[in-house]
């Protein structure tokens, strides 16, 4: 009976094995609980960054117009579509550049080739339909999407849920750019 009575007073009841562990061994088994915990949050294959939409460093792999840009992700050359935004056209095949098309590719070379960081930031969806990435390029933290809007040579196009998370951003951009006459803007 006192042996009862001891049992309800203590507030923890651990096993035996538990006991002949005392507080150190107790201890270290919590710390690699906690360990082993972190490290499969951490390195679980994919960065919490990329797991949560957030920035991937890339470098140029090939340009390829003002919205398009081959950039080694991953440890492979993919193409890139920036979200949100259409830049006039390049000719192929003999066929004439659309207006402002030479423009939009040059300045997209320019912002890209004179970065330090460059960095791809996904929406919702990765891919599209053709296989390529589709996300928000960045120039040592600058918005490569909404330059090019800024400055005339891109329009907002191409708006698809659920890839629209800087959609009002982007066409206040382009407001300001029609405002203002730039680019693409300035024959209207």
């Amino acid at each position: 009976m006192a042996n009862n009575n001891n049992q309800k007073n203590n507030k923890f009841i651990r096993p035996r094995h538990l006991k002949k562990l005392g507080l150190p061994g107790m201890i270290v088994i919590l710390l690699l609980f906690i360990g082993v915990t972190v490290y499969n949050d951490n390195f679980s294959g994919e960065s919490n960054e990329q797991q949560s939409g957030g920035e991937n460093e890339v470098t140029v792999d090939q340009h390829i117009d003002g919205d398009t840009t081959r950039f080694n992700y991953n440890g492979s050359s993919e193409s890139f579509r920036y979200l949100i935004i259409n830049t006039p056209e390049i000719g192929r095949d003999g066929e004439e550049d659309e207006p402002y098309a030479a423009e939009a590719f040059e300045r997209t070379q320019e912002l890209l080739d004179n970065a330090d960081t460059i960095t791809v930031e996904f929406d919702e969806e990765e891919q599209d339909h053709y296989d390529r990435y589709l996300a928000y390029v960045y120039a040592d933290g600058e918005m490569v999407n909404e330059t090019l809007v800024r400055e005339g040579l891109a329009s907002v196009d191409y708006v698809h849920e659920p890839n629209d998370k800087y959609e009002d951003l982007l066409r206040d951009a382009e407001d300001e750019a029609k405002e203002a006459g730039a680019g693409m803007w300035s024959e209207q």
